[in-house]
This record gives C-alpha cells, sequence and structure tokens, in this order.
C-alpha cells in the first residue's frame, strides 16, 4: 500500500511538471515564473529575498530576473514594505494573476472530494508533503 501511494504521487508530480509547464507556455512565462506567481497568489506579498529562498534560486540576478519578467508580463508589482521602506514587496495583480491561476483552480478544483471529513484527511495529507518538499528544497539550495 505504501508503494502504490509513493507511485501515485511520482505519478502525480510528473504529470504536474507537465501542467505547469504547459500553462506557463500558455501564459508566455517560465516554470519558475508560473511558481512564484502562484506563491504570490497563494502566501500573498512577499519580499525578494523571500521568494528566492521558496523558490530555491538565489537572491541576487536570478530572483529580479523572474520578478522583472513577470513585472512586464502586469502579473505582479513591486511596493514599498509598509513596515520598512527599504524593503520592496511583490505583489502579484489581482486581476491579471487571477486569471493565469485561474487555469489551475478550475481544472484541479472540480475533482476535489466533496464530503468535508475527506477533504480533511486530503488538506492535512498535503500540507504534510507540502512541509516535506519545502524542507527537501531548502537543503537542496544550501548545498
Amino acid at each position: 500500500m505504501r508503494r502504490d501511494l509513493l507511485d501515485e504521487l511520482r505519478r502525480y508530480a510528473a504529470q504536474s511538471v507537465v501542467f505547469h509547464s504547459n500553462l506557463a507556455s500558455r501564459l508566455g512565462i517560465r516554470v519558475i515564473d508560473l511558481g512564484c506567481l502562484i506563491m504570490l497568489s497563494t502566501d500573498g506579498p512577499l519580499t525578494p529575498g523571500e521568494l528566492a529562498t521558496r523558490l530555491g534560486i538565489s537572491r541576487g540576478g536570478a530572483i529580479t530576473s523572474v520578478i522583472d519578467r513577470l513585472e512586464g508580463a502586469g502579473f505582479v508589482r513591486r511596493s514599498p514594505d509598509d513596515s520598512d521602506r527599504r524593503r520592496v514587496r511583490v505583489e502579484p495583480v489581482a486581476v491579471r494573476a487571477g486569471v493565469a491561476i485561474a487555469p489551475v483552480v478550475g481544472v484541479l478544483g472540480n475533482e476535489f472530494p466533496s464530503d468535508p471529513e475527506t477533504l480533511d484527511v486530503v488538506l492535512g495529507f498535503l500540507h504534510t508533503m507540502n512541509t516535506a518538499l519545502q524542507a527537501s528544497n531548502e537543503q537542496f539550495s544550501r548545498s
């Protein structure tokens, strides 16, 4: 049973990569840009450094390039941080980002289980897996 679960997770991961590649291509952005846009859409405004850490890329030129591309395409904007004017926060442009993310929510959201108990189990599992993946990604970026 655990092996079956691992196999399904691996299939899901592969299909997710293909799905996000196709979506990014359709939007005219790169997959890393789409990952950044999804993070901003789910987590709200973040600093470039926070984005770089979450994406596992360098805090210098790499994250600046991602933000520049997304800003140029109208998906995000930079704004001063209210608590520290020296810092910049990157936030999604609600209408443009919402249109970009809608296919993800629409296609996948239709497949969610409908009963609250199953949703609770799935949500708990995904939270655990996302936490583990984030920790692994942070470890990869340090080595």
